[in-house]
């Protein structure tokens, strides 16, 4: 990683809102100015030019739900051999049992070799929710911003709960109150914030939900719910009512709050989640690679649903997310204009819009002003890049890998090699932890 003393100054970049030709420059954590072909910027002493050489200069990508530790090990269960049946099966015999394990030298080594996977993919925000083993959750947020601090990933950091434990008592008071602290411990950092995260809501009590809703307003939330039908039925087992109106009665959502998966979701809570202005993270390639379900995606946008794209951890990169879900709703809608706006209109901007919120800042933008999260692509247009918006666009480039990544005005990748950590040690230590909790 590097700080410039001076200006970062892009130059020969394509910037879709400026064309080709264009200049970027970086001073200060902010983007100072996106200058056209023509306009010049003169050099100051200290300036680090860099030559993008015609390649496509877009903000970084913004993971909104994602398990830096453990998502590349679940995917691997999902290889040819002996996959799970269900994702029932998947947390009963997978996840459960390595959650069971993960202790938080592990949860370093894993967390540090996913988010220098994000950084490649042109991602630099993400809000991971962390499962580990029971009662780890202070040492655990502790390892996982140590991890992310090393590499130089924006992040949010929540708890989502430790493995399921048959037939405990409901509770998580204290992984709450965990949650609540580390946020607390964080408000001030430029690149990390926490949430209080929940996770398995038939475990949870109504005092750790309530204690989640006390400080929800200041720190926000990050929830998963609802991932399959079986899900759903503990979950109204346990409250008698469905995922989201268990939020909603505990006055646990609002604009800072973000709900994953919502694979069962209805019109009905949707309709709350509207209302109350709540995000409903989808992730189309995790849920494609399991086999599960999708919230419909198109009436819960047509109902103002803020719509964003997680990763869920098996993939390092959003922009495929929105590929992957405008392929599949125009695969089931036999239209190439069905999933028109789906992505530049609704969940781009939600994703934006999110992670400006929680760091107080504009995020997710080339222009001046906003928070220097920038990414030169490793990919030139062959073609004039159509009008569209930045969400739009991704549709194009996904897949693209990073050649410089930015965060926060800090150099993390320069010509795709990693500044300021050893890459091959932290994919060796990532190797040894894992094999480790495989054994």
């Amino acid at each position: 990683m590097l700080r410039v003393p001076g200006r970062i100054v892009i130059r020969d970049a394509v910037v879709p809102a400026a064309g080709e030709g264009a200049t970027v420059v970086v001073e200060d954590r902010r983007i100072a100015a996106v200058a056209p072909r023509g306009q010049p910027v003169e050099g100051r002493p200290g300036d680090w030019d860099v030559d993008a050489d015609g390649r496509l200069v877009v903000a970084g990508q913004i993971d909104v739900h994602t398990s830096l530790a453990l998502g590349h090990l679940v995917r691997r269960a999902g290889v040819p051999g002996r996959p799970p049946a269900t994702l029932a099966d998947l947390r009963a015999g997978l996840r459960d049992r390595l959650e069971t394990r993960v202790r938080p030298d592990a949860v370093a080594a894993l967390a540090r070799a996913a988010a220098v996977a994000a950084l490649r993919a042109g991602t630099t925000c993400v809000f991971d929710l962390l499962r580990a083993a029971p009662g780890s959750a202070a040492d655990a947020l502790e390892a996982q911003a140590g991890a992310v601090a090393d590499v130089g990933l924006r992040a949010v950091l929540a708890w989502g709960g430790g493995a399921s434990r048959g037939g405990s008592p409901p509770g998580g008071e204290a992984d709450v109150r965990a949650g609540v602290e580390f946020a607390g411990r964080r408000e001030a950092e430029a690149r990390l914030r926490g949430a209080v995260g929940l996770s398995g809501l038939p475990s949870l009590s109504a005092a750790a939900l309530d204690e989640a809703a006390a400080a929800a307003p200041r720190i926000g939330i990050h929830a998963s719910v609802a991932e399959d039908e079986s899900d759903l039925a503990h979950v109204y087992a346990r409250w008698g009512r469905r995922p989201v109106d268990v939020l909603a009665a505990h006055h646990l959502l609002g604009p800072r709050t973000l709900v994953a998966h919502g694979a069962t979701t209805v019109h009905s809570e949707a309709m709350v989640l509207s209302d109350t202005g709540a995000t409903l993270a989808v992730t189309p390639r995790s849920a494609a690679f399991w086999g599960a379900p999708l919230p419909p995606l198109l009436p819960f946008a047509a109902l103002g649903v803020r719509l964003a794209f997680g990763t869920d951890g098996l993939f390092p990169d959003p922009a495929g997310e929105a590929l992957a879900a405008v392929s599949r709703v125009r695969g089931a809608e036999r239209s190439t204009a069905a999933a028109e706006g789906l992505v530049g209109a609704v969940a781009w901007p939600s994703a934006a819009r999110l992670a400006s919120e929680w760091f107080g800042d504009t995020l997710g933008a080339v222009e001046t002003g906003a928070l220097a999260d920038l990414v030169v692509l490793d990919w030139r247009p062959a073609a004039p890049l159509p009008e569209g918006s930045a969400g739009d666009l991704a549709l194009l480039w996904a897949g693209a890998p990073a050649a410089w990544t930015i965060v926060d005005g800090e150099v993390r990748l320069r010509e795709g090699r990693l500044l300021g950590a050893d890459e091959a040690e932290i994919a060796a230590r990532a190797r040894e932890a894992a094999a480790a909790l495989l054994a």
